[in-house]
Formats: C-alpha cells, sequence, structure tokens
C-alpha cells in the first residue's frame, strides 16, 4: 500500500455529500511524516460540520482524532520515528501571533485544523509534522491512542477546574467527552462522581461504571443532585453539551462557592433563567470557559492523557462502542446520529 499512489478516503463534496472513494495519496514535505492511519473517531461536532454546516471548502477529507504508524518520512525527519505509533494533535498554528508566541496554540488567531480547515483522518494516509505528533508505546491499543484529542480535552477542562481530591464532581451531558470527565476525575480522586443526562441507557452505563445518576427529565436537578450528596451542589460541574437549559441545569447542580467548567460547544444563543443568575451570584459560583487542550513543553494535556489512559485501559477502552471500516462511513454516523441506539465513541478503523 505504501508503494500506491492513491488512498481510500471519505470526502465531503458538499453538505450531505459524503463519498468513499480513491484519492491522491499524500506527499510528506519536509518536516514531515506520512502517517497510516489506523483508527480515527467520529467526533459529535463532525456531524454538524457534515450534514449542516460543511467544512471551510469543498473537498475535504473530515476527521480529527486519528492515531497511526509512521510509514514514510519527509526530508530532514529523523528516521528513527519510522514504524513509531502515533496520534495527532489537529491543530496546525501559525506561530505568529501572540497566543502563539506564549505556547498557547489552542488561542491561535490564525490556525489551520486537519478535518474542517485542510483534509484529516478519514483516509488510509495523513502527512503530519512531526510537531505535531504524540508518541506512544506498542502496548496502547491504536482506538485509545485515537481518542487522545476528547481525552486531552477532558483533561484540560479538570485542570481548569482546580479539582481537589475529595471533591466532589457533577457531569452534565452523557456523550465521550462527559464519560471522559467523570473517568478523569475519579483517577484524580472525586470522592464522587455524579453524571446528569436524559438518556436511560448511558445512566445505566454510568452506573455500571460506579457513578451516580441525575434524570434531568424527571424533577429539579438541584434537588436530584443534593440527594446525592448529603444535602450539598457539587464542587465541581462540567457542562458538556452547549444549550441554555443544560447550562442552567450545570448552575443548579453545583455547590455554594463551587465551579462551573463550560465545556460544550453551544448551539445557539446562551440565557440563564434569573433565578440560576441569582443562584451564581448569591452562591459566589466561580464559571470558566475551556477551549481545546493546551499542548506545549509546559503543559501537555497529551501525553497526560496518553500516560492516564495506558495507566488505566479497561477504564477508557469500553467507551468505545462501535468500531467501522472506511467503506461503511454512512453506517457509522448514522449510528451516531441515532439517538435511540447507544453509542459513545464511533470509531473508523483502518
Amino acid at each position: 500500500m505504501e508503494n500506491s499512489q492513491t488512498m481510500k478516503a471519505l470526502v465531503l463534496h458538499g453538505i450531505g455529500d459524503l463519498r468513499y472513494e480513491d484519492v491522491k495519496k499524500p506527499e510528506p514535505k519536509e518536516g514531515e511524516v506520512l502517517l497510516k492511519i489506523r483508527a480515527c473517531g467520529i467526533c459529535s461536532s463532525d456531524i454538524p460540520r457534515i450534514y449542516t454546516t460543511g467544512t471551510y471548502h469543498f473537498p475535504t477529507i473530515p476527521g480529527h482524532e486519528m492515531a497511526g504508524e509512521v510509514v514514510a518520512l519527509g526530508k530532514g525527519t529523523d528516521e528513527r520515528l519510522l514504524g513509531r505509533r502515533a496520534a495527532v494533535f489537529p491543530l496546525l498554528p501559525c506561530r505568529e501571533c501572540e497566543p502563539c508566541g506564549k505556547g498557547q496554540y489552542a488561542q491561535c488567531r490564525n490556525y489551520n485544523y486537519f478535518g474542517s480547515r485542510c483534509d484529516g483522518g478519514y483516509a488510509e494516509y495523513l502527512a503530519v509534522p512531526v510537531w505535531n505528533l504524540v508518541l506512544f508505546e506498542d502496548t496502547l491499543d491504536y482506538r485509545m491512542a485515537a481518542m487522545c484529542e476528547p481525552s486531552a480535552v477532558s483533561l484540560h477542562a479538570l485542570h481548569l477546574a482546580r479539582l481537589q481530591k475529595g471533591q466532589t464532581v457533577a457531569v452534565v451531558g452523557a456523550g465521550t467527552i462527559a464519560f471522559l470527565i467523570a473517568a478523569f476525575a475519579a483517577e484524580q480522586g472525586a470522592s464522587r462522581v455524579i453524571v446528569c443526562g436524559r438518556s436511560e441507557a448511558k445512566l445505566a452505563f454510568a452506573r455500571k461504571r460506579g457513578y451516580g445518576t441525575v434524570d434531568t427529565r424527571k424533577g429539579n436537578v438541584e434537588e436530584q443532585v443534593k440527594d446525592l450528596l448529603d444535602g450539598e451542589g457539587a464542587d465541581v460541574v462540567f457542562e458538556c453539551v452547549g444549550k441554555a437549559s443544560t447550562a442552567g441545569n450545570a448552575v443548579e447542580a453545583c455547590g455554594t462557592f463551587g465551579t462551573v467548567v463550560l465545556v460544550g460547544n453551544p448551539e445557539g444563543d446562551m440565557t440563564f433563567e434569573k433565578n440560576v443568575y441569582w443562584k451564581l451570584l448569591r452562591q459566589q459560583i466561580t464559571v470558566r470557559g475551556t477551549w481545546n487542550s493546551s499542548y506545549n513543553e509546559r503543559e501537555n494535556d497529551w501525553r497526560d492523557a496518553l500516560a492516564c489512559m495506558a495507566g488505566n485501559p479497561e477504564a477508557f477502552g469500553e467507551l468505545v462502542t462501535q468500531t467501522f471500516p472506511l467503506s461503511a462511513g454512512e453506517a457509522a454516523l448514522a449510528c451516531v446520529r441515532d439517538r435511540n441506539q447507544f453509542s459513545l465513541k464511533v470509531m473508523f478503523e483502518v
């Protein structure tokens, strides 16, 4: 396959027009490697990107949660990289703006991005700058390593919350990011973790993992959380949906002097009901935003996430609930979109 000039890929030609077809295989430039993609996760943000908003240009190969094997080297790259396994930090910074000068690449003002602004990982191969490679050992499964992107995002949110051992945590939402945050919170010594959601199947999965659960369809969220925490709200709450109603639920679940971290991408305008806003004021709740992850020499959420997953592969591995070949792209995306089917991380295995 490495000698072929073409590869198979899922290519987005227009909104809702995703085709499995032959395309030209990329060639690594100076400072790049050719990565043979072994696994690529489907992010919830890929769904509106493919079916509603489109990418930044057409055609585009989507996908930004990938891991694979280095199979070819561009000029000037270290020969020791050949054959190594790597996940991929998908953001390509401009390196010229003020945030880039501080190593805060997630805040880059003129970035490129695999899978939306340039071709990504729904393909057999991808040319990747060496700087974007996150190497991992052969003992770690490719599917788990492909979860490094949402894992780094989740761990970054926990770092911003300054979670302390013994504190209580509530997570509003029951998607992949929510369960990753719950898993990392438990790893970091949270005394109790509560998952708040609407899907009975996902709440049952949460209980199986030892978490408390709140069904947001059934009664007051604040009262349900307090019932589980001896009359108190949670010390730290993560909002992982991106709706005004779930942001309100996150504030309701929070205790006095607690912290709410907003993680979910907004689906529309975000407003608080008056009583929710009053609670923010009167209970002096801290609200923090979080975006992407840290990836520099001082702070590297990717390295930390991989180490965590390698240390507890069973807990993180079971979050991959379905896998598909690239040729079954429509079926894989339908699985993610079907609210009646239980799924967390759906992934392509290449």
